[in-house]
């Protein structure tokens, strides 16, 4: 059913606009760019009375006069420039600060468009002392007004209502100049009178304001500066944040352990009833050794990806990860950024090609080409499967301080690798560019929240379907290409494979399988591209099977546990699984773990440092509108990441 309306959500960074947008959508929404710009917004739709509408929630500005790229593309898509108008704006106020709000609205309403206005974060309000006269303010504003709570499904319902009748705002009315001036704006141009202008918006607020609230004394010290005199200390802060970060990586793994258990179980008995069924071959071996690798390499993750994002969504649900950025802009001023470059940089963690377009709301040019350039080494969640799969492999499961384990440990050393990394790259970015203006940073600290536990589940679980259906699509194919790879090779080489096997067999008949396996492997094509890269990473303490995987995922660094996982197949009657295979794996001129503690390190650091992402490269060649940075980043990424793995291996093999 074709939409008959279409709505963009308009509002303050922080206002509440996606708990309300989630809760009018809900799985019907999807992540899409504003037309003709790669600016990211959530599109979705939802129905009133049989009648279908389409919305999107617009990125939070704070004025229409706007100066970061982001916002400018925002303003052009409310006015029409390049793209659809919207038929109606859904305007969301926060209630607890009602009148940096009002400015936005006011310049919305010159627009003219047919507005709804919602008023969220009632119950801060209330705690501050502000009681909002709903109904004088519907007449003040012109249009009609509703409180939402997310907690109470019956106001999503009062929601809808509103929506059915939007009206043109009567606060200041339709202003063409406006629209004159917010396109010369647009385009660089300097507005005369603009700071006056914002005055006197303010002084009609002002009264707005005194018509439609009512103050209430407060005597209680709130919650909120409470907490923030420990989580915004300029040293206790830190030290909050790497235990949450250590707390969140030891809930990735503690949470996962069983999910990921039970995946892999179910493709092992799945894998054993198709050989049961189909006839020993070709085709049976190609589903359940390529096929269905490569499906169980993608799914088999999805629990530490969904805990991953979950946990994330709760810190930013709370209101922490805006403390994040605070306390770091201190950090990050003394490289030559601020405290804006942390958030595209913690959005990194998630995925680097959405927060390379986030660096758009950076003024500077050089901070934000520097931020842009060493978001690559924040570690993405197409590396946490990879860090997953060498420590499980390699280090074992015990405590190391209090309730964490070594594991967590590694891992969160790799991601405060890559940040240590980044921030010194920054530096020298600084003192190699002339010294310039750093921009100003100016955050607003939202109050502490109780997260909303549907919310963060519903975006846990969007997130997942977009890696599933992004990185899984990559990771099957590439699999079923290993497998041919993996399964042929030159005629001699796999004739002489074979024939050696059968006689190995005969003196060790307990192993028989494993030692065909292994050879015909080593004498197929990926056998011979493995084996032409070895020279290269054995000073990093990898074999050949890991020269393979390291190609693979050049593409996309989550394509090595698939790669993995179809070289090392299991039987039919041995259905170990990938990790317990790596471990059993010995190096034949000492006898220790070949994927012991030093290998693990050293893949994890090169891993950590190297761009491996083919998307990521693209989205920089379009920021930049040049090659030249991506290839210059690959390069010396790619160095970085292979002196950094021979240090540590070579390191981590004399300590051991």
């Amino acid at each position: 059913m074709k939409a008959t309306r279409s709505f963009s959500m308009v509002g303050n960074p922080n206002c509440g606009k996606s708990n309300l947008f989630n809760r009018l959508t809900g799985l019907t929404q999807k992540i899409s760019n504003l037309p003709g710009t790669t600016v990211e917004a959530c599109s979705g739709s939802f129905s009133i009375d049989k009648e279908k509408y389409s919305i999107q929630d617009l990125p939070g500005i704070y004025s229409l006069f706007t100066k970061t790229e982001d916002e400018r593309l925002v303003v052009e898509h409310l006015i029409g420039k390049g793209a659809n108008k919207p038929d109606a704006i859904l305007f969301v106020i926060d209630a607890s600060n009602l009148r940096r709000n009002l400015l936005l609205f006011s310049q919305v309403s010159e627009l003219g468009i047919p507005t709804a206005c919602v008023l969220t974060m009632e119950d801060t309000a209330i705690r501050r002392g502000i009681e909002i006269k709903l109904p004088e303010l519907e007449m003040a504003l012109g249009v009609p007004c509703v409180f939402f709570n997310p907690r109470k499904e019956k106001n999503t319902d009062t929601v809808r209502e509103i929506l059915k009748q939007p009206r043109a705002p009567k606060l200041f009315g339709s202003d063409t100049d406006l629209l004159n001036r917010l396109l010369l704006y647009s385009k660089g141009k300097t507005i005369a009178g603009l700071s006056e202008e914002t005055l006197r918006r303010y002084i009609d607020i002002e009264k707005i304001i005194k018509q439609t609230t009512i103050k209430h004394p407060v005597g209680v010290k709130s919650l909120t500066l409470k907490i923030d005199r420990w989580v915004t200390h300029k040293i206790g802060g830190y030290a909050i944040f790497g235990i949450i970060m250590m707390a969140l990586f030891q809930g990735v793994f503690s949470l996962a352990t069983k999910p990921m258990e039970w995946i892999t179980n179910c493709f092992h008995w799945i894998s054993r009833g198709i050989e049961d069924i189909l006839p020993a071959g070709m085709v049976s071996n190609f589903i359940t050794h390529g096929l269905l690798v490569g499906l169980e390499g993608v799914l088999v993750f999805v629990p530490q990806i969904f805990i991953l994002f979950f946990l994330i969504g709760l810190l930013e649900d709370t209101g922490y990860m805006v403390r994040a950025s605070f306390i770091t802009d201190r950090l990050m001023q003394k490289v030559g950024l601020n405290g804006r470059s942390i958030i595209p940089m913690v959005g990194g963690f998630a995925c680097a090609i959405p927060s390379i377009m986030a660096t758009r709301n950076i003024k500077s040019k050089s901070e934000r080409l520097a931020t842009m350039l060493i978001i690559p080494l924040m570690s993405c969640s197409a590396r946490l499967p990879v860090y997953v799969l060498l420590v499980s492999v390699a280090i074992p499961f015990k405590q190391f301080w209090g309730p964490f384990h070594a594991q967590s440990l590694v891992i969160t050393s790799a991601y405060m690798s890559g940040i240590t990394l980044a921030l010194l790259l920054a530096l020298a970015f600084r003192l190699l560019k002339r010294k310039q203006t750093q921009s100003e940073f100016i955050l607003e600290l939202p109050t502490y929240q109780k997260p909303r536990l549907q919310t963060v589940l519903q975006q846990a679980w969007l997130k997942c379907v977009s890696f599933i259906s992004e990185a899984g699509k990559v990771i099957i194919v590439i699999s079923m290409i290993l497998w041919f790879l993996s399964n042929f090779g030159p005629s001699e080489s796999m004739k002489r494979a074979k024939d050696e096997g059968a006689i190995l067999s005969q003196l060790d008949s307990n192993h028989a399988s494993e030692i065909c396996t292994n050879l015909r492997l080593e004498a197929s094509y990926a056998g011979h591209l493995g084996k032409f890269m070895e020279p290269a990473i054995e000073p990093l303490g990898y074999d050949w099977k890991t020269g393979i995987a390291l190609i693979t995922s050049f593409a996309a660094r989550e394509v090595f546990v698939g790669t993995m996982a179809t070289l090392f197949q299991s039987d039919k009657d041995k259905p170990s699984g990938i990790i317990e295979k790596m471990q059993a794996e010995k190096n034949p001129s000492t006898g220790k773990p070949l994927y012991g503690l030093p290998y693990a390190l050293s893949l994890i650091i090169f891993y950590a440092f190297a761009l491996q992402c083919m998307s990521t490269m693209a989205v920089i060649k379009r920021e930049t509108e040049s090659w030249k940075w991506p290839i210059v980043l690959f390069f010396a990424y790619g160095l970085i990441a292979y002196l950094g793995a021979y240090f540590v291996f070579q390191l981590s093999t004399l300590i051991q």
